[in-house]
């Protein structure tokens, strides 16, 4: 009797186990961010991310990004420390070097096809945190009479983002390939108080592999 309850406590394990292996998928993916609001910056990147089925149209969806750094050039004023300085201000080039990450965790509605078919087109809605890590540099100038209100040092930018896209995905023959477009909106509210945005809006496109489990 005893080897009989263990062979259905294994069968059962085994069962629930298939059903749970059938419904996650692993995969990575590149990517291409784009900044708005006259940034100009554009970068590219690679990450992870995984699936979770809680039926065949509809997915928990999970991932983090890491992007290369772009640069951002400025201009930024120093002043002279004293009166008899001429000229009493000049402009000096502030190089930013930034790169992103980018954690998000949301889901996805097939509205053609599904999770296990052979080509599926959905929608995807997130919340996520981009983060950018700063580096700030000054060009030389003569310190002994200027100052900059602008420091050199390192800092870490950051807003919580409502990603928004949509995608299409193709099976193959270990897997799926995706391609999707997300637009990632600054979320400027937080516990119902209104936050700096420091980091403007953006848009990224992803193509990528997922691997059933």
């Amino acid at each position: 009797m005893n080897s009989l309850k263990l062979i259905a406590t294994a069968l059962f394990i085994t069962i629930l186990s298939s059903q749970a292996y059938s419904q996650l998928s692993l995969g990575g993916q590149v990517s291409y961010l784009n900044l708005f609001g006259g940034t100009g910056l554009k970068s590219f990147g690679v990450g992870v991310k995984g699936d979770y089925a809680i039926d065949d149209k509809t997915v928990l969806s999970g991932g983090l990004n890491f992007y290369l750094p772009s640069t951002l050039t400025e201009g930024a004023y120093a002043n002279a420390f004293s009166n008899q300085t001429s000229p009493s201000q000049i402009v000096i080039d502030t190089e930013n070097k930034i790169s992103f990450i980018h954690l998000y965790f949301g889901g996805k509605r097939y509205f053609v096809g599904d999770y296990e078919d052979d080509f599926g087109f959905y929608g995807l809605a997130e919340i996520g945190i981009l983060l950018a890590p700063t580096k700030t540099t000054l060009e030389e100038f003569d310190e002994s009479k200027y100052y900059s209100t602008v420091e050199e040092g390192r800092e870490t930018l950051s807003n919580f983002t409502i990603n928004f896209g949509a995608g299409v995905e193709k099976e193959i023959d270990f897997g799926y390939i995706f391609l999707d477009l997300k637009l990632n909106l600054p979320a400027n509210q937080a516990n119902g108080q209104t936050v700096a945005v420091e980091i403007p809006f953006s848009a990224s496109i992803n193509a990528g592999v997922r691997i059933p489990l």
